[in-house]
């Protein structure tokens, strides 16, 4: 009876072994299954190397509020002078090198994809988050990118309008 009892101990200890793990791996599955149908519902779009080391943890669009970043949003006016953009990244890391591309993606006036303006900018050693602004007196309406390059790399893009 003994012997039966041990073998059935093991394998209930094995059985629940495999389920803790198979329950992970499942579980792990559906969270990066949410997480990409997330990412290709929203406006921001993820193109970093596998192994970067400082990377762009969120990127963001927004309104000026008297010279300072105001309130996020991917929409603007044509009366908005100034548009800002904000850049959280992963961890502060000493001389970053961060590149931003404001483009013209679909603007009448401008060639398809056209480049407005190229800001480079290298990070201080506690320096996690990054503004900045690019303005005009009268936005053209239509649809605009914002590409951002970490280290000549690019690693997120975030598309916002004009209208």
């Amino acid at each position: 009876m003994r012997r039966h009892s041990g073998w059935l101990a093991a394998g209930l200890l094995l059985c629940a072994v495999l389920a803790c793990n198979l329950g992970t791996n499942k579980n792990n599955s559906n969270n990066s299954n949410s997480n990409t149908n997330n990412r290709n519902s929203n406006t921001v779009q993820t193109n970093r190397p596998p192994n970067a080391e400082v990377y762009v943890d969120s990127v963001s669009m927004a309104k000026d509020d008297n010279g300072k970043t105001g309130a996020a949003t991917t929409t603007f006016s044509p009366s908005d002078s100034k548009i800002h953009c904000v850049i959280n990244l992963n961890k502060a890391k000493g001389g970053t090198k961060i590149k931003t591309v404001w483009v013209a993606a679909d603007v009448e006036g401008y060639t398809k994809n056209q480049e407005l303006k190229t800001l480079d900018y290298t990070t201080n050693s506690f320096e996690k988050k990054i503004t900045g602004y690019l303005t005009k007196s009268e936005w053209p309406k239509g649809q605009y990118r914002l590409e951002v390059y970490i280290n000549g790399a690019l690693d997120k893009t975030i598309d916002y309008t004009v209208e």
